[in-house]
């Protein structure tokens, strides 16, 4: 059994495009490559979709189950939410 893995927010660059089995790849502005396999929506995949390769843009992110390091696109062009005030 897997752990539920955190969303995470990347500033990313278009590696290679989003293409027709619903995959692209994403390299943050941290260096980390993600493999995306799927969305969240039909929204997401459509702005994944019209994404081109050297785009930059925000990703929300969340693993996708099963075998690898393959993610889950939740969100594109969103800022990660604010923390609480403490």
């Amino acid at each position: 059994m897997s752990a539920q893995t955190a969303e995470r927010h990347e500033q990313c660059t278009v590696i290679a495009e989003y293409n027709a089995y619903g995959a692209m790849t994403v390299q943050s502005s941290r260096g980390k490559t993600y493999q995306i396999v799927g969305a969240a929506s039909q929204r997401v995949a459509r702005q994944l979709a019209a994404l081109t390769n050297n785009d930059e843009t925000t990703v929300s992110l969340r693993q996708a189950p099963g075998r690898g390091n393959t993610w889950r696109a939740v969100a594109v062009g969103t800022a990660p939410p604010a923390e609480p005030p403490r």
